[in-house]
């Protein structure tokens, strides 16, 4: 999953709920928000707001035309936000990219390289590092750890990253930019 904002988590949750309601949504945005609304408008400008020229059978079919028309824009209005959650989610690069890890390759993802060793342990380094000193702090070391974490963690709340790792052991590997084979910092997570 892409970093997003916590406006954007709060999109990501309530439209994977969302989502599995289809019929509903398109029903509900589409006929009764949209349908509803934009017949009554043409319904009272067609009359021009005289009650005298209202009348119930064109209130009725200006509610059914709009009404059917609503189900085109409701599906546009679903597939426009479904594609906006697919974009955050990375479903399909994330199942190629345990493929190519079970298949012995590296894959890169965000700031992070993960392949697997001989042992079936899951390697995971970093991909860039921000610091060109030669001494680096151990605080900056903590820094540059914790936000590969923070990938990390966000590429595990995906179903099937998280199904991949149940029973396999993780090492987080800080490499700097100098094509040094030695780690900065090796740590077993799980």
């Amino acid at each position: 999953m892409k970093e997003i904002s916590k406006k954007g988590e709060q999109f990501y949750s309530h439209w994977e709920k969302q989502r599995q309601k289809k019929w509903q949504y398109v029903i509900l945005h589409g006929t009764i928000y949209w349908g509803l609304t934009v017949a009554i408008a043409s319904f009272l400008i067609n009359s021009h707001f005289e009650i005298e020229n209202m009348q119930v059978s064109r209130l009725i079919s200006s509610v059914v035309a709009f009404g059917i028309g609503g189900i085109g824009v409701g599906l546009w209005q679903f597939k426009r936000m479904d594609s906006i959650y697919l974009g955050l989610n990375d479903n399909d690069k994330i199942k190629t990219g345990i493929k190519d890890i079970e298949s012995g390759q590296i894959w890169s993802y965000e700031n992070l390289k993960i392949s697997q060793d001989n042992e079936g342990t899951l390697i995971v380094q970093n991909e860039l590092f921000w610091y060109d000193k030669a001494n680096i702090s151990p605080t900056e070391l903590n820094e540059c750890f914790n936000l590969i974490m923070d990938d990390f963690r966000r590429l595990q709340k995906n179903p099937d990253f998280e199904e991949f790792l149940k029973n396999k052991e993780v090492t987080v590997q800080i490499f700097d930019n100098s094509e040094n084979e030695m780690p900065l910092i090796k740590k077993r997570i799980k």
